[in-house]
């Protein structure tokens, strides 16, 4: 059975893609797909079947899997450890601290409100409202704002907490950004820009860091309850000490009788003599003029199980049903997250998608298997009607391609389709001339705004030149898109390397492909790609 995904697992997902990017970068997308298709077929296949049986969160997991234990075999000398790892154990050292911390305050206070002097008995009200009386009145404030956000249905990502939090974690990012800036290379920069535009991007992960705080709290509360019981057991164990009632609003004894039933009923029925009875609250009445003469020591020391039992119960226990429930929360988000966004689509894409090896013409990792024929490519009448079928097909949504005018003539029908047939069924592509002198690229764009209306925009694809850097306009023209097609809609940038006498479709440049990469990521678009059109 497969485990289910946590903080470290996500932190080492993301660690493993930045590794990927650089392997991108340096030795291009075919080592990568190369190296995935492999795991794929020696490693998963066997052991979990066809990947059309497997769902995506289980095939990243089992993949994650493999290349943690890859990892560690080459860091055995160097002893590196992941950053999964360090979070775990950051984690751990957190909560412990905080635990021991509420444990040390709740011991510390307790016993400075305990000390007796043996003149003037201690006040059971102070103690209660204490240490009772304002846990209570902290969670009954908590409760409030979470009935608030429900019954207005405001989502935690529309808090006032989480907003205020949100800002002042991209401020904090923004002024480190300026403040290295002078001293940063252009790449640095650029590295920079896109980790800010990443934590934009994975807004949905970003809830999943309230519940650890949440989880530590709730640690620090039980510590700091854990405290306030031993400090007062030890008290009354190995010291003798008095409580007694007082107050100016003369309240009568059977009042506070009453109150004190009232308090104690969650555990009367299993400890019926753990709360005083109406003589004993009688006889430990304190009236200052009077002093403490008259007052009886089997009353006296009536109060304190009471004591105890309320700290326990309304304390304690209702910090472990919230640390109970922030783990539970946590788990649902995990369970909730999806693995079929535009950055897991290119590793599910290298795992499952047959690869033929040129050197062979062979599938590189099916043992024993002969050469795989090369498919032959469609015959020019199919495609034509492709190009000729500028409105979308009714009930069925449509990619399309916006190819710049200055290369729109150039390019090969035939070969861009056989690019593109692995991830998109030329049927449902539609062709649009983007930035033709004397056209309306408005009335053009009018179209995507149209199939998303009626549901029948599958994604969009941009055609660009990879050696021509992005530009501010580039920047405007995707922020426009992105309003007019929805958030969720994706868009994905097919990118060029520089033509050459044969063709325009050629492999990009490894460093022209990182710094589109990275313009893109600080755009903060988790729902915007960039990928090579041709590999090389």
């Amino acid at each position: 059975m497969t485990p289910p995904w946590n903080i470290a697992d996500l932190i080492d997902l993301r660690f493993f893609f930045q590794l990927d990017e650089e392997v991108r970068r340096t030795k291009g997308e075919a080592a990568l797909a190369k190296r995935d298709r492999l795991i794929y077929l020696a490693k998963i296949e066997p052991q979990l079947g066809k990947a059309d049986d497997i769902p995506p969160r289980i095939l990243v997991r089992r993949w994650l899997t493999i290349r943690r234990l890859q990892y560690q075999r080459e860091q055995a000398a160097g002893g590196t450890p992941l950053p999964g790892a360090v979070w775990r154990e950051l984690a751990l050292l957190c909560q412990g601290l905080i635990f021991f911390c509420g444990l040390a305050t709740g011991f510390g206070l307790a016993g400075s409100l305990l000390l007796y002097s043996g003149t003037s008995p201690l006040n059971v009200s102070v103690y209660f409202g204490l240490f009772v009386g304002v846990q209570w009145a902290l969670l009954g404030v908590q409760a409030l704002l979470l009935g608030y956000r429900r019954l207005r249905r405001i989502s935690l990502e529309s808090t006032v907490v989480y907003l205020f939090l949100g800002r002042l974690l991209m401020r904090g990012l923004d002024g480190i950004r300026r403040w290295l800036h002078a001293t940063m290379t252009g790449r640095q920069r650029l590295d920079l820009a896109a980790l800010a535009g990443g934590v934009r991007q994975r807004k949905e992960l970003a809830v999943l860091l309230i519940w650890p705080a949440f989880i530590v709290v709730q640690l620090g509360g039980i510590g700091f309850n854990l405290g306030v019981l031993g400090a007062t057991l030890a008290k009354v164990t190995f010291a003798d000490t008095a409580f007694a009632w007082q107050s100016s609003l003369q309240l009568s004894p059977e009042l506070v009788a009453q109150l004190v039933q009232w308090i104690a009923l969650p555990w009367s029925w299993a400890a019926p003599q753990a709360y005083p009875s109406l003589a004993q609250i009688q006889g430990s009445q304190m009236v200052l003029k009077e002093g403490v003469a008259h007052l009886a020591t089997g009353d006296l020391v009536s109060w304190w199980p009471f004591l105890c039992w309320a700290v326990l119960v309304y304390g304690l226990v209702p910090r472990c049903l919230l640390l109970a429930l922030g783990l539970a929360r946590q788990r649902q988000a995990l369970a909730h997250l999806h693995f079929a966004t535009l950055e897991l689509r290119p590793l599910l894409q290298r795992l499952t998608a047959p690869r033929l090896d040129t050197n062979g013409v062979r599938d590189i990792g099916r043992a024993g298997a002969g050469p795989v024929p090369a498919a032959a490519p469609e015959p020019p009448s199919t495609i034509a009607p492709v190009w000729a079928q500028p409105e979308p097909v009714p009930g069925e949504a449509q990619w399309y391609l916006l190819i710049p005018d200055e290369l729109f003539e150039e390019c090969p029908q035939a070969a861009l389709l056989d690019l593109l047939r692995p991830q998109i069924d030329p049927a449902r592509l539609v062709r649009i001339r983007q930035g033709e002198p004397g056209g309306e690229e408005a009335k053009d764009l009018a179209m995507l705004g149209e199939a998303t209306a009626v549901g029948a925009l599958a994604g969009v694809l941009l055609l660009h030149e990879a050696w021509q850097p992005p530009l501010k306009e580039t920047e405007r023209f995707l922020a426009g898109l992105r309003r007019l097609i929805g958030e969720r809609i994706p868009i994905t940038i097919l990118l060029i390397g520089r033509p050459s006498p044969q063709t325009v479709l050629t492999p990009v440049d490894p460093e022209a492909l990182h710094i589109w990469t990275r313009k893109m990521q600080a755009l903060g678009d988790p729902w915007l790609a960039v990928r090579p059109l041709v590999q090389p």
